[in-house]
């Protein structure tokens, strides 16, 4: 019985650390600035300058407003230099336009409750991230699954 009881701890310990120490499924370096690119959670992808990109973990916040907001944390790499930022996107995203959801700054014309329209200028934080020479924006969002994301890099 004792045998059986060790031999089911060896069995579950060997298993366990087994699955602490795979790598993340890393996709070649051939990946080209300008294109949407599809990461699922658990992957790598690495751009031809060094520059790799790992979603991480998910997360989901509720607001007072009734807003809530959903996170990607990722793991920015290139050089030696590490990074770990986030791309959000908010439940109310569907009344936006295409031009605020795909704008890092823009203005859109709001009617005050004096009746007069005014021009707002808005920044879109949570869908961009601007690292070293990279912009990276946020296209799509599946949560605790993947991200799409549109990756270009800036010239010095």
């Amino acid at each position: 019985m004792l045998k059986i009881i060790l031999l089911i701890y060896i069995l579950l310990f060997s298993c366990f650390s087994h699955t602490q120490n795979q790598p993340m499924d890393t996709k070649p370096a051939k990946i080209k600035y300008g294109s949407i690119l599809k990461i699922k959670r658990g992957t790598t992808i690495v751009f031809e300058d060094g520059l790799s990109i790992s979603p991480m973990s998910f997360s989901h916040k509720n607001s007072l407003d009734g807003i809530t907001k959903a996170s990607v944390y990722i793991l920015l790499s290139v050089e030696n230099e590490k990074a770990e930022k986030s791309l959000s996107i908010y439940s109310n995203d569907d009344t936006k336009s295409e031009e605020e959801l795909n704008s890092f700054k823009y203005s859109k014309i709001v009617k005050g409750e004096d009746g007069f329209e005014y021009k707002v200028t808005t920044r879109n934080h949570g869908r961009f991230i601007f690292w070293k020479k990279y912009e990276i924006q946020l296209k799509e969002f599946k949560y605790d699954e993947y991200i799409k994301i549109l990756v270009n890099k800036k010239s010095l």
